[in-house]
Formats: C-alpha cells, sequence, structure tokens
C-alpha cells in the first residue's frame, strides 16, 4: 500500500512539474536523441538547451564507447550539462544492451550471452544473475535505460532478423527468461524496454530496410506474438514499437503509426508506461513518410510516447544518412507547431511528458521538487 500511494504521488508530482513546463521544453522531453562526440560538447549543449531534449541514445560510431572509463565520463558530462542548462529532471541515458551480438558497450564490459543462448541454457536464475551483472555495470558508466529485453517471439526461424536476439519460439519461454532478465536489470537500478511491438516475429522483411507486412490473424497475435508483452507490461517501465503493419488490425500503416495497434497497449495490456518508436528514421517508416518531421508527428499522435531519433547509419554505414543538430532543431520546431495549430492536443502532449517525468523520477532517481 505504501508503494501504491508513493507511486500515485510520484504520478501526482510529476503531472504539476509537467504543467510548470514551456511548451517547447514539454516538446523537448519527447526526442530521444545522439550527438557526435566522446563527452558531452557543443552539439550536446545545443540539443539540451535549444531543444530541451528528454534523453541520448549511444553508438558506438558516434559517441566511442571504448572503455567504461570513456562512457562513464560521457554520462557525467552530459548529466552535468543538462543541469546547467537549468533543467531539474536528469537525462534519459540508454543502449540497446541485449547481449550476444547486438551490445553498444563492448569494450572492458561483461559479455552477455545473447537471449536465445540463455534460453538454450534453460537456467532462469542464471538469466537473471547476467543481467543483473550487465545492470551494474551500465549503471556505473551512467547510463539508466536499457532498450532491452527483446520479446519478440522468433515464429519465423527462417529469417535472420530476430534469430538468437529472440529467446525462443516459445511464447511461454520468452515470457519466463524475459521476466528473470527484466529483475536481473531492475535489482541493478536500470530501467528496461519490452521490445517490439507488436511483434516482429511473423514478418520476413527486416524494417530497418523496407516496410514489413504480417498477416497473422488476431487470435494468433494474442496466443503468440502479444502474449510476452501482455505478460510483462506491468513489470517494465517502456515498451518499444515496431515498424510493421498488422493486416488484422489496419492494413494501411505500420503499427508505429497506427493508433489501434498502440492503443491495445493500453485498454487490453493496461499498459501505464512510456511507449517508444523504434528509430524513426529506419526505412521502414521513411518509405512510408513524406519527412521526418510528419513521420514524429504521426508517431506522437499515434500514441508514442517518446520518439526515437537516429540510428540510420547501423543499416547503410554512411554518416550523410544521420540527423544532424539543425534536422533534430527542425524536428522539434514542428512538433511546437503542430501543437500550437492543434494537430497535437494540449491534453496529449502533457499525458506523455507527465508519463516521461514519472520514469525518470521513479526509476532513475529524479527528485523534480
Amino acid at each position: 500500500m505504501q508503494y501504491l500511494s508513493l507511486f500515485i504521488f510520484s504520478v501526482f508530482a510529476c503531472a504539476l512539474w509537467s504543467e510548470a513546463l514551456t511548451l517547447e521544453e514539454k516538446v523537448g522531453q519527447l526526442l530521444l536523441v545522439h550527438f557526435h562526440g566522446q563527452e558531452a560538447n557543443e552539439d550536446a549543449k545545443i540539443l539540451m538547451e535549444k531543444m530541451h531534449v528528454g534523453g541520448f541514445i549511444y553508438y558506438n560510431w558516434s559517441n566511442g564507447l571504448v572503455s567504461p572509463d570513456q562512457v562513464k565520463r560521457l554520462s557525467e558530462t552530459l548529466q552535468a550539462m543538462n543541469r546547467k542548462s537549468g533543467s531539474i529532471d536528469p537525462l534519459i541515458l540508454s543502449v540497446d544492451q541485449e547481449g550476444g551480438r547486438v551490445r553498444r558497450l563492448r569494450e572492458g564490459f561483461f559479455t552477455m550471452p545473447s537471449s536465445g543462448e540463455l534460453a538454450q541454457i534453460g537456467d532462469l536464475d542464471a538469466a537473471e544473475r547476467a543481467a543483473f551483472a550487465m545492470g551494474e555495470e551500465m549503471r556505473a558508466v551512467g547510463v539508466n535505460l536499457n532498450l532491452a529485453p527483446v520479446v519478440d517471439v522468433n515464429c519465423n526461424t527462417s529469417f535472420s532478423l530476430l534469430g538468437d536476439r529472440s529467446f525462443s519460439t516459445s511464447p511461454e519461454i520468452v515470457t519466463a527468461f524475459a521476466e528473470r532478465v527484466i529483475n536481473g536489470f531492475h535489482k541493478a537500478g536500470i530501467a528496461t524496454t519490452l521490445k517490439h511491438f507488436p511483434g516482429h516475429g511473423n514478418v520476413s522483411v527486416d524494417s530497418h530496410h523496407d516496410l514489413p507486412v504480417s498477416d497473422a490473424e488476431e487470435k494468433s497475435l494474442l496466443q503468440v506474438d502479444w502474449f510476452p508483452f501482455f505478460a510483462l507490461a506491468k513489470k517494465s517501465e517502456a515498451v518499444m514499437t515496431a515498424h510493421i503493419v498488422l493486416s488484422a488490425i489496419d492494413p494501411s500503416q505500420p503499427a508505429t503509426l497506427c493508433g489501434p495497434v498502440l492503443n491495445i497497449l493500453r485498454s487490453q495490456a493496461d499498459f501505464e508506461g512510456v511507449i517508444i518508436s523504434d528509430s524513426l528514421m529506419m526505412r521502414g517508416i521513411t518509405k512510408f513518410c513524406p519527412s521526418i518531421e510528419e513521420a514524429a508527428i504521426c508517431a506522437f499522435n499515434a500514441g508514442c510516447d517518446l520518439l526515437l531519433l537516429g540510428g540510420s547509419q547501423l543499416i547503410e554505414g554512411d554518416i550523410r544518412f544521420e540527423l544532424t543538430v539543425a534536422d533534430i532543431e527542425r524536428i522539434h520546431r514542428a512538433l511546437v507547431l503542430a501543437v500550437i495549430e492543434g494537430r497535437i492536443s494540449q491534453q496529449r502532449l502533457d499525458a506523455s511528458v507527465a508519463r516521461i517525468l514519472t520514469m525518470k523520477q521513479f526509476f532513475l532517481g529524479c527528485n523534480v521538487f
């Protein structure tokens, strides 16, 4: 009861704080961005002081991540610059640290097996211990949000997108191991992200390169793809979207931009946390939307709270495809204008900002007063 009372107070307090923010500051909280630098620099300063961004995602090609000392220094300088800019809530500092082949923190860090390898070992306790060990290292270098675990059920084993990034072809096994991994990260003080809703398991196209379509019927989605998300929704701080089309729900647009799909998390899974878009730079979105600005507005109106910008280089290997600080400023300005013009409601904006601030306060150690 005391825990519940504290949570309710936290939500109420963050809602009050959200009301005190300017429109530009509220919109900034929605943005999870990257910059180039092994520690805070002028680009980071502009992103924090001018766009008031809510957090950063670290990439090896943009932030080095060459040693624990360097990553710790990166986090410390960013948080210090954020405080100096006048912000009293901490930055979200995130990485994709799934284990196996998807690990941004490598040099000098614990090597956690992939999800598939953990499930093959078959030891739930070992999975939790591995996540705790990796989480302790992440916390020690200032990372506070892990964009993991993957809870996609690997239905299409002939397609290599998931492979050992998925725990299993069984939704029950995925759920059991993901729950213990979440426990391990939580014990280390790391917030977690279930990904990628509504599930990549039934597709055969990589959304980094194109827009996949799932023809699974809703009954199958409930029994397989959505099973881990529904079971774990109340145990994770965030859920990340997938850029896939669900023919059974809406054959006209990707889930990240589709309100009826994302509302399933709120109405059926009773998820009250933060919905994070997968990168809006991925081809599954850029081939569908006329601009990143429009993608950001549509994703937000569909139900995303936090908009992930960046990561194109993960696909193309060419820095020219990445967003610049000026690009992010343009996206920020477009979102602000969308609120002013009524395309985004003030109530919808306040609700998302309150969720983000609640996650920061309750799970990342923010004291908003």
